[in-house]
């Protein structure tokens, strides 16, 4: 993928986050898997304490005006709106750790797989940030997977969150089951062998560990079933390029750039 491609990718992601702040109550069937995790108000104020020598005067002043017109809110629409607010200003301040910690207590306002989802990817995108400490790690981690698997209770049938959780396995792997994300991505390959993305995520790995004649499998088979994805075209030049096959770099670089027009 070309850099305006990853820019423009980049810049709607955070939109999204922005614009839609909001998760769903945890559904019954997941209350033993939170009850598994920690403790996720105490996590996050220890991060909130942790991040307070970072944040500017400014900074500080705004947090703490919208905490004071949180605890004076009554009705659920209102407090969704503060948190939406604290959701967003931790979000552009750099710490996704507790911008989805403030999207979870939303969690118990709202209830849909979108809003469920939102909040996994913020906790993933603490997963993908450098310098990240243990402690935090560990909890993004947690906290992403209860998300994902909230929204996959909510709508089983759909893959998408599926994926995304066994990415978040591959970001953070589970010390006692390492290759867990690997796993469920193939047992995903078997389940929905048309769905484009579960090849794409695949290649997205292959790539990773310079699986390159694997890469270009997966890709080519999301490409016979969506031809036109600049998220398969454009990758697909670049591994056939590394790969020495330069008639078919060409043709996929083309393909490329006049998707990208």
């Amino acid at each position: 993928m070309r850099k305006p491609q990853w820019i423009a990718a980049g810049i709607a992601l955070v939109l999204v986050l922005i614009t839609y702040w909001g998760c769903p109550v945890r559904p019954p069937e997941m209350e033993d898997g939170f009850n598994r995790g920690p403790v996720a108000t105490t996590g996050v104020q220890s991060l909130i304490r942790d991040a307070h020598a970072e944040l500017t005067p400014a900074q500080k002043a705004t947090f703490a005006t919208l905490e004071e017109r949180l605890e004076s809110q009554q009705d659920d629409s209102a407090r969704v709106a503060v948190l939406q607010q604290l959701a967003s200003e931790w979000y552009q301040a750099g710490k996704p750790s507790i911008s989805g910690a403030y999207a979870a207590r939303i969690a118990e306002i709202e209830n849909t797989e979108d809003a469920w989802s939102i909040t996994a990817t913020t906790f993933s995108l603490c997963l993908r940030q450098e310098g990240v400490d243990d402690k935090t790690r560990q909890y993004c981690a947690a906290q992403a997977e209860q998300a994902y698997q909230a929204a996959i209770s909510l709508n089983p049938e759909n893959p998408e969150n599926r994926i995304n959780l066994a990415v978040t396995y591959t970001d953070n792997p589970p010390p006692d089951n390492p290759m867990k994300g690997i796993l469920m991505l193939r047992e995903l390959e078997q389940q929905y062998p048309d769905y484009p993305q579960v090849y794409i995520t695949l290649a997205q790995l292959a790539i990773k560990t310079n699986q390159l004649d694997r890469a270009a499998e997966r890709l080519a088979t999301a490409d016979r079933l969506a031809p036109d994805n600049p998220d398969v075209v454009c990758p697909l030049a670049r591994v056939y390029e590394n790969l020495g096959r330069a008639g078919e770099a060409d043709i996929y670089a083309r393909k490329c750039a006049a998707l990208l027009e």
